[in-house]
């Protein structure tokens, strides 16, 4: 769980509340947003979804409760269904800057080395 709590610490200095709704993609401007790819961005594509999956392990390992560890097995093939309906909409989106990030930074697990910025 406290893996989960430092994981959102950490993307909320880069994925603000506006963003995580959608404000920048209903503005006038009708801006596209920005591709985040520094902080733990520059780790992992998702980290939204490993903090989410951190907090319900550890809350699974705290109750004890069969429901929350179903909960939990059935989060991870629905998120990584989701993820992949994500990046076909990034791809769109940002085009060939999104397919060099995707190259460079994997999309669940960290390396222990981060990615060359080139």
């Amino acid at each position: 769980l406290a893996i989960g709590i430092y994981i959102g610490i950490l993307r909320m200095r880069h994925l603000t509340i506006s963003m995580l709704i959608g404000i920048p993609e209903i503005s006038k401007e009708g801006r596209p947003g920005k591709l985040l790819t520094e902080g733990i961005y520059s780790y992992v594509r998702n980290p939204r979804y490993i903090e989410i999956g951190f907090g319900l392990a550890g809350i699974a390992l705290l109750v004890n409760y069969l429901a929350v560890y179903l909960v939990f097995i059935l989060y991870i093939p629905v998120i990584y269904l989701i993820v992949i309906l994500e990046e076909h909409e990034l791809r769109k989106r940002f085009g060939a800057e999104y397919e060099r990030y995707c190259r460079e930074v994997p999309r669940f697990f960290p390396r222990l080395r981060g990615h060359s910025k080139a």
